[in-house]
């Protein structure tokens, strides 16, 4: 069964975890915090240490266009505590409702970050303020993934509208590079994916991975220079029981784990994961987890252990290896008939935060941010 990669990565599943409490306000001193705004319900989820870090979401506003504003608060104390950053003057579309608006965060310093999906914002000031930012003129239609680096960002534009699926053809996927955050274009790399309905991007110092899914297959490309050359890299999954590559996460300059998903059935699918210590050129397995959920994502903390989200009719999942071998458990497992996961990321081996629900959601957005402080085998909220 092929699955869209846009439902495959950003309708990743629900989970049953903990946050720490969000209390709100800026980056700056504590007596220009404001309070998380009352009604607020995250979408994504960003880290730039294991102490800075930005929630997106939505929360109602008294605004004459709109009921809802979209928001970012954030932390400087590893979510002890959140005061509200500033707003976006853009608004968080439901999935495949709107050709406008941001639905994902991601910041490359304590000042510069990046709001996109379909469009694109940038921060300079640590969320405080927000400027539109255009890649590739008109013909470009939307920026389907971003990446950052402490000196770099990297994202993926499509010339097709905001989760067209198949009823868009284009000529092929672009990717773009950032190098000067705080100013000049955007320039274009070599490299074009294949045309798809979506793609992922990930970064780790001059390491970038760049890939997607067709009906020909998957497709990985890697770059040791930032991006200035692309060259292509084998997938392992088994493309011939339609099992496709969803995301590559690189934890290292060297090191990237690869999640393959597919041979679905009613709530279920294969899901396994590999690792690569040569950016990719060959990999080994870790281990294949248990069968439900469909729709996933993945997270590896700095050290390698492995977390996976995964949502179905049947549920929302949360699997961990944390052995590294191939042993996979599965700490939560939530009848709620598939709410859905935003942003899944660790900020150290034992941390790690996952959105549950996310506001922008169709069905029931919880919104909610959910922690771990034992590697992912327990789950707390961590309050909003």
């Amino acid at each position: 069964m092929k699955m869209s990669r846009v439902a495959r990565v950003l309708a990743v599943g629900a989970l049953a975890v903990t946050l720490l409490t969000l209390a709100s306000g800026p980056l700056s001193a504590a007596a220009s915090a404001a309070p998380v705004p009352a009604g607020f319900r995250a979408i994504s989820i960003t880290w730039v240490t294991q102490v800075r870090g930005w929630v997106l979401g939505v929360a109602p506003c008294h605004h004459a266009s709109t009921r809802t504003c979209t928001n970012v608060i954030s932390t400087s104390n590893g979510g002890a505590t959140w005061t509200q950053a500033g707003q976006i003057p853009a608004p968080t579309p439901p999935a495949g409702d709107a050709t406008t608006g941001v639905t994902r965060i991601r910041f490359s310093t304590p000042a510069i970050g990046w709001a996109f999906g379909p469009d694109l914002y940038r921060t300079t000031d640590g969320g405080r303020s927000w400027t539109r930012q255009q890649i590739g003129g008109a013909g470009t239609r939307q920026v389907l993934a971003l990446a950052t680096t402490a000196t770099a960002a990297y994202a993926v534009t499509s010339p097709c509208a905001y989760q067209s699926g198949g009823s868009c053809k284009g000529p092929g996927l672009s990717v773009w590079r950032a190098q000067a955050l705080t100013r000049g274009p955007w320039v274009k790399t070599p490299l074009t994916l294949p045309f798809s309905d979506a793609a992922d991007v990930s970064a780790f110092g001059s390491t970038v991975y760049a890939d997607d899914a067709t009906q020909d297959g998957s497709h990985l490309y890697a770059s040791t220079n930032g991006g200035s050359t692309f060259a292509s890299r084998p997938v392992p999954c088994d493309d011939s029981q339609g099992i496709e590559l969803v995301q590559a996460v690189a934890s290292s300059a060297t090191k990237v784990a690869l999640l393959c998903v597919g041979n679905a059935g009613i709530g279920k699918a294969d899901k396994t994961v590999y690792r690569s210590a040569d950016t990719g050129k060959t990999s080994t397995s870790a281990g294949t987890m248990g069968p439900y959920g469909i729709f996933s994502q993945l997270a590896v903390s700095p050290s390698g252990n492995l977390l996976v989200a995964a949502a179905s009719a049947m549920g929302s999942f949360l699997y961990v290896n944390d052995s590294g071998d191939g042993d996979w458990s599965m700490p939560v497992g939530i009848d709620d008939g598939g709410l859905g996961w935003g942003d899944m990321a660790y900020v150290t081996d034992n941390e790690a935060f996952v959105v549950y629900s996310p506001g922008n959601s169709r069905a029931y957005p919880v919104g909610t941010v959910y922690a771990t402080h034992d590697g992912g085998r327990h789950w707390t909220i961590a309050g909003l």
